[in-house]
Order: structure tokens, then C-alpha cells, then sequence
């Protein structure tokens, strides 16, 4: 009986170990997955470049990013538009290509609040998310 009792105590202490080990920690999602994760849907008819392109729109970034990326559903030539709020439009200088179903950061260092639209290059409707 004494055999069995201590294997029986050695069990024991050996499941308690384990529990006192094998707590987790809850793990903080990274800048990109908390980025990603409040990405906004678009999509942009055919026939003009820009989205969105009504004239009087503009989408802004948040504290969630600190770059402005896109996700395309379909390759395409990206570049952004910066609306300040003294009026006009300043663009980049060139266009960068963003793959189809991968993210591709677009502006890097924007600060919050910074309005802004996509300029595509190209008149083909196109749709995807966004964040910023």
C-alpha cells in the first residue's frame, strides 16, 4: 500500500507541475495584425482612376496603421493622393505595384487622420481592402 500510495502522490505532483508550467499567455497581436485587422473593403468602377472619386470624398488613416496598404483582388499600378485639409492634391510621384490577394504597402509614415485616395493608374474597375 505504501508503494502505491507514493506513486500515486508522484502522479499528483507531477499533474500539478504541468498546470503550474503550461499556463499561456494571451499574445497581443502585432502592428500588422491589428492593422489588417480593421482593413476596409473598396471597389472601384471602371471609367475613372481614382477611389473614391466622387471629388467631395476622401478616406482617412487611423491610429490603427502606421502605412497605408492595399489588398487588390486583381494586380494593379497603386499610388496615393494626399487631400490636405488647406485644399488641393499632392500624389506620388510614381506607382507601385500591388499583386493581386497580397498586401502591399503604398505610403509609409502617415500620420493619423490623414486624408487621402488611391490613384490606380489605370480606368479598370477594381475592388479589394485597404487599411491605413
Amino acid at each position: 500500500m505504501h508503494k502505491h500510495l507514493a506513486l500515486g502522490t508522484l502522479s499528483a505532483a507531477v499533474l500539478v507541475a504541468g498546470l503550474v508550467i503550461a499556463p499561456t499567455a494571451q499574445a497581443q497581436p502585432t502592428g500588422a495584425e491589428s492593422c489588417y485587422g480593421s482593413a476596409k473593403s473598396y471597389s472601384k468602377p471602371s471609367g475613372n482612376r481614382w477611389y473614391p472619386n466622387n471629388g467631395s470624398s476622401t478616406l482617412t488613416t487611423t491610429a490603427n496603421c502606421s502605412d497605408i496598404n492595399i489588398k487588390p483582388k486583381t494586380t494593379t499600378k497603386i499610388a496615393v493622393c494626399f487631400r490636405p485639409s488647406s485644399g488641393g492634391s499632392q500624389c506620388q510621384p510614381s506607382f507601385k505595384t500591388a499583386k493581386a490577394g497580397v498586401w502591399t504597402v503604398v505610403a509609409t509614415d502617415v500620420k493619423d487622420g490623414t486624408r487621402f485616395i488611391f490613384d490606380f493608374g489605370s480606368t479598370a474597375a477594381n475592388s479589394g481592402v485597404w487599411a491605413g
